[in-house]
């Protein structure tokens, strides 16, 4: 039986077996260093207003305290937060699968003109840092042109900028390159306009890497702190990134890694639920059609 990387017949010899191991232990290494964040602020949740400041790294709690958790959940009012992150990023995401995925399609199968500079375009915006064009995206939407509508304390303020994603545009692409262009072509013979091919054949195929789109999205989203904290003021409307920011200075700190541990939960559960979704769909991605 193989195991990953390595045959039987290479476990068997002695350079095989020390190559395991050391990868093994190499993985294991990796795994602790990225599961020990969430350990921590797990367990600084359950220490009391004092032993959270004691000396040393004091991983395990003396003395639980489950309760802050509960004191956390209520005091920091997380079903309304929860409520609305879910709706900024759930509408952020479902207009970006849409957009992202029309625009994919339009540029690999309906060879607009000038569809390579289009894609240029695109792939130029991925070498520019998202701070600096911060200031004019401010700007537009504290005045969009033409229609001069100000977005500022609204969710549309966010989901426009969301909704447009040059990397999910990118990945998308270059999946749908991969789709043959035989099926495009047989369902323009049979009369079928570019929106049913897209709904009936690209959509379908293209179901494996729209979950891997909605998985990164959706974690990008739900942990973008800086533009929510820019264009909604209200904190009724606030996301929970931002409303825990505000509210850092009104609690202690056992009680904001309580609340902070909750807030990692929704992109950290999807993430696992669906990470076999995303290896289908990232295979697929890399295996050409």
């Amino acid at each position: 039986m193989d195991r990953g990387f390595l045959s039987a017949v290479e476990l068997r010899t002695p350079a095989g077996r020390t190559y395991y191991l050391v990868a093994l232990a190499l993985l294991v290494l990796a795994a602790v260093l990225t599961l020990f964040p969430f350990f921590f602020a797990f367990t600084s949740g359950l220490k009391g207003s004092t032993e959270i400041f004691a000396a040393g790294l004091n991983l395990i709690p003396a003395d639980p305290h489950w309760q802050n958790y509960a004191d956390a959940w209520r005091q920091f009012n997380m079903p309304r937060l929860f409520a609305n992150s879910f709706v900024i990023v759930g509408v952020g995401v479902i207009l970006r699968l849409i957009v992202s995925s029309a625009a994919a399609f339009s540029l690999s199968k309906l060879k607009p003109v000038g569809g390579r500079i289009i894609t240029l375009g695109f792939l130029t915006t991925l070498m520019v840092p998202f701070i600096a064009y911060f200031v004019p995206l401010f700007k537009t939407l504290n005045d969009v042109p033409i229609v001069h509508l100000n977005l500022l304390n609204s969710y549309w303020g966010l989901w426009l900028p969301y909704c447009v994603d040059a990397f999910s545009i990118f990945v998308l692409k270059t999946f749908i390159d991969r789709i043959p262009s035989d099926l495009i072509d047989s369902a323009r013979v049979d009369g079928a306009t570019a929106l049913q091919m897209f709904r009936h054949i690209i959509l379908p195929l293209s179901r494996s890497i729209l979950i891997v789109v909605c998985v990164l999205s959706f974690v990008a989203l739900w942990k973008d702190f800086l533009l929510p904290y820019l264009v909604l003021a209200d904190p009724l409307m606030q996301p929970i990134t931002v409303r825990l920011f505000y509210l850092a200075d009104d609690y202690s700190v056992n009680l904001q890694m309580a609340a902070s541990f909750i807030a990692l939960l929704p992109p950290l559960l999807i993430a696992i639920l669906l990470q076999r979704y995303m290896k289908v769909g990232l295979t697929l991605g890399g295996v050409k059609g």
